[in-house]
């Protein structure tokens, strides 16, 4: 008996010194495909010949070295596939479908993939009411697909100059300028990331490989912002796997870059995607170590695990010709720390290759590469560079002193790439913002506004210490919590953080999902309440009830006392992000600084089980479009409520023109 379905292309790659030859792996497959650049005739010629090629399960197992048991298929029959998939979702007919889960539960997930089209499934145990599939049982499921992926998608990072960032801080703002270094260099690279995965900004994957294309009308496409209250419909916009590619991801992902013309591709690597082998079967030219700072102690509950997954990319550096590591030696020589411990590992790891270092630390002439000087401001940072092919000063449109170390690991990772340094200068000189990174959004006003993702502690201080090093005047933050999150015991950290390193205070909403929004806000409060309450003078004899609130959930006959007491501590609770956006950037004034935390390039907020449009930039945008013809109006909105200057004089209990 022979089991039939439409055969995949899949083509084998040779590697050379910095630079690939041969073809890109099996073609990449997924919803979206349609969007793919049209292909030359050569390219045609050569995929058709390659459609011609039978994709055999059985061999592609033998190939990779999976050793397995076969149910329902005889030793002399084999059957062919069409695709690879472990998500129902993505499931196309004629895939291989592989199941981690198990019992009734994995039996379900199968038989329902079967239902879909499936035409062999993946398990590690056997699977009943499967008679008409195959079954293939597998010690472990997961490292099984990422072997059998590498082979059936032809080993596209074999076929492309791959580079592997891994850290806890700093490893998208690091890949973007990476793009942009190997982009002046005339190499095509794509991203894989938190950002999503991308060639070009109009060129987006899918997490299967495929070019994304909305299937349905983005109905905000041509709006400036969204409605309060969250309203706007989350629809036809771009979505990608959150949590990182797993391994059968990331070798669809890079199948689809090579297939669209990439030469190379840098992909963000996190500590959990390692835990869980996603980078099982991947081939680097390049592993990088960006920064740890924070998370190991929360990773799992087990820190001393977290440097041991982040070093064990650079197992795979073993070709000293070819192959190179880059490695943060920041600190190195204070004593021991996570730091200290992970750099150790990774130069321990890649032992077999020449290693490349980097800091951002002034004058560290351990490293090979590092800072001589550095000038901060609030719209740029320039940086004097001394590196091993000599030195160069480079100034980036990037804000902030941790922004340092990502240029110091990009052009460390440009020189192990052999890219003159003028053409890496050049390179890191054009990027001028980083989506969600310590984004300045600029419209013409004379104070800064930043947008970034920061929403840990250590994420948080780390980044208002870098505003705090460019000696603005005052650091107004606005920060919320999502709901539901793991982390809950950290909100009252948060606030306690924000509240020691900013001069004025915006508590409120991000995605609060099932979870009362206003609760979440009180979370946040209890880091810095006692401090307001019971010790800020301004307030400790006066204050006769709990102001710290949004004021529309104290008694109406408290609201406008609520707010002048918010006014008193410049600490301020507001559930709707939208007016917070609006009020923080109306309280601004020439050379303050104002960060808006916890989103960044995020552009939606959960409400319940329902995704809503909204986009902080957008806000922040429109905000400051309109905020100098509401001033230059009348309207007081440097303190709340907004109130016209004629009115306050006259009735200061006025109405509140925010509403």
């Amino acid at each position: 008996m022979r089991w039939s379905s439409r055969g995949s292309a899949r083509k084998r790659a040779s590697k050379s010194r910095w630079g690939r030859e041969g073809g890109g792996g099996g073609r990449a497959r997924g919803r979206g495909d349609a969007g793919t650049r049209e292909a030359t005739a050569e390219e045609e010629d050569a995929y058709a010949e390659e459609e011609e090629a039978d994709a055999l399960l059985r061999e592609i197992f033998e190939e990779a070295g999976v050793e397995a048991t076969w149910m329902a298929l005889g030793e002399d029959e084999d059957v062919e596939i069409s695709g690879v998939a472990n998500d129902i979702n993505a499931l196309l007919s004629g895939d291989a479908f592989a199941s981690a889960d198990t019992g009734e539960a994995g039996a379900a997930t199968a038989r329902e993939a079967v239902a879909a089209g499936a035409v062999a499934v993946v398990s590690s145990e056997p699977i009943d009411g499967l008679a008409d599939v195959p079954v293939v049982i597998v010690e472990n499921v997961d490292e099984a697909l990422a072997d059998i992926a590498r082979v059936f998608y032809g080993d596209p990072s074999e076929a492309l100059t791959a580079i592997a960032l891994t850290g806890t801080a700093g490893k998208t703002t690091t890949s973007y300028l990476v793009k942009s270094v190997f982009e002046e260099a005339n190499i095509r690279i794509g991203v894989v990331g938190s950002n999503g995965n991308f060639i070009e900004e109009d060129l987006k994957l899918t997490a299967q490989g495929g070019v994304w294309e909305s299937d349905e009308e983005d109905t905000t496409r041509d709006r400036a912002c969204t409605a309060p209250g969250w309203l706007a419909p989350y629809r036809g916009k771009y979505e990608f796997e959150e949590l990182g590619s797993d391994a059968l991801q990331f070798q669809q992902i890079t199948a689809g870059m090579a297939d669209n013309g990439a030469q190379a591709a840098v992909l963000e690597v996190s500590a959990e995607q390692i835990r869980r082998k996603a980078t099982r079967g991947m081939s680097f030219d390049i592993v990088a170590l960006t920064s740890i700072e924070g998370e190991p102690a929360n990773y799992h509950g087990m820190e001393s695990e977290y440097p041991a997954h982040v070093a064990e990319p650079f197992k795979s550096l073993t070709d000293a010709e070819t192959q190179r590591a880059v490695i943060n030696v920041d600190s190195l020589d204070v004593g021991p720390s996570e730091m200290a411990y992970a750099a150790d590992l990774c130069r321990e790891n890649a032992s077999g290759v020449p290693v490349v270092t980097y800091s951002s630390e002034i004058g560290n002439t351990k490293a090979d590469v590092y800072p001589a000087r550095v000038d901060l401001s609030l719209f740029e940072t320039a940086i004097s560079l001394s590196t091993p092919a000599g030195n160069v000063e480079v100034v980036v449109g990037l804000v902030g002193e941790h922004m340092v170390g990502a240029v110091c690991c990009a052009t460390a990772i440009g020189l192990a790439a052999e890219i003159p340094l003028d053409v890496i200068a050049a390179g890191l000189e054009a990027v001028e913002v980083v989506p969600g990174r310590m984004e300045l959004v600029d419209a013409g006003q004379d104070f800064s506004v930043l947008v970034d993702s920061a929403n840990t502690p250590e994420s948080i201080e780390r980044v208002l210490r870098s505003v705090r090093a460019t000696n603005c005047r005052r650091v107004i933050t606005l920060i919320g919590c999502e709901g539901e999150s793991e982390n809950r015991g950290q909100r009252a950290v948060i606030g306690k953080t924000v509240h020691d390193m900013s001069d004025i205070v915006f508590i409120t909403n991000d995605s609060p999902k099932s979870e009362d929004p206003y609760k979440i806000l009180d979370d946040i409060c209890i880091g810095f309440r006692d401090e307001v309450y019971d010790e800020d003078i301004r307030t400790r004899d006066e204050a006769l009830f709990a102001f710290l609130k949004d004021m529309y959930k104290v008694h109406e006959n408290a609201q406008y006392e609520c707010m002048r007491l918010q006014n008193l501590v410049r600490r301020y609770v507001m559930v709707d992000r939208y007016h917070a956006i609006r009020a923080a950037i109306g309280i601004a004034e020439p050379n303050d600084v104002v960060v808006v935390l916890g989103r960044g390039a995020k552009d939606y907020f959960i409400v319940g089980r329902e995704k809503h449009w909204f986009d902080d930039v957008l806000e922040v945008r429109d905000a400051l479009m309109k905020i100098g013809a509401i001033q230059d109006s009348g309207v007081d909105t440097h303190n709340l409520p907004w109130q016209s200057v004629a009115a306050r004089a006259t009735n200061p209990g006025a109405g509140n023109l925010l509403d």
